[in-house]
């Protein structure tokens, strides 16, 4: 199973919901679907989701994922909220992919996280950024696919959104 998000197409930005847990707790009891607006105050108010067992596997629900979800969540009830993976609201080769912005847990930075939340100015100040992460987004690894390469779109994006700053 791939990672889970809420994601506002209103603003383009989307959170990490708890994976495996997300789907038990909200999708296969049916609080959730991917087919619908996700209603932002039904899985606020699903108190199951919220409360799993308090041991080591739960640890990272409670410390990482819940306390920005529930802002998120709360920040963006009156938005447009979809449930699913992020190849269903923003394919990483879709042309608005690098319109989205990831928030909160396992985050996964795009341009516009690097200029929006980081106040990054210069392709140097992302490219030591990226050598300093243990992990880096699919995006600054790929020069070699399509043309032009999704670095090489996210190296454009970042620029357009440098300079309309």
């Amino acid at each position: 199973m791939n990672e889970l998000f809420f994601a506002c197409r209103h603003c383009k930005t989307y959170i990490v919901c708890g994976g495996r847990w997300a789907y038990w707790e909200l999708e296969h009891t049916d609080i959730v679907s991917r087919d619908n607006t996700v209603d932002a105050q039904a899985v606020l108010n699903a108190e199951k989701f919220w409360n799993p067992p308090k041991n080591e596997d739960s640890r990272w629900l409670y410390e990482g994922v819940f306390p920005p979800l529930r802002s998120f969540l709360k920040d963006h009830a009156r938005h447009e909220i979809v449930f699913g993976e992020q190849e269903d609201f923003a394919p990483i080769n879709s042309n608005n992919y690098f319109d989205w912005m990831q928030v909160g847990y396992l985050l996964d930075p795009t341009p516009r996280y690097l200029v929006e939340i980081l106040g990054f100015t210069s392709w140097e100040q992302v490219r030591k950024y990226m050598e300093e992460q243990k992990l880096t987004p699919a995006w600054w690894e790929l020069t070699w696919d399509n043309h032009p390469s999704l670095h090489e779109r996210a190296r454009r994006r970042f620029e357009e959104l440098v300079s309309q700053k």
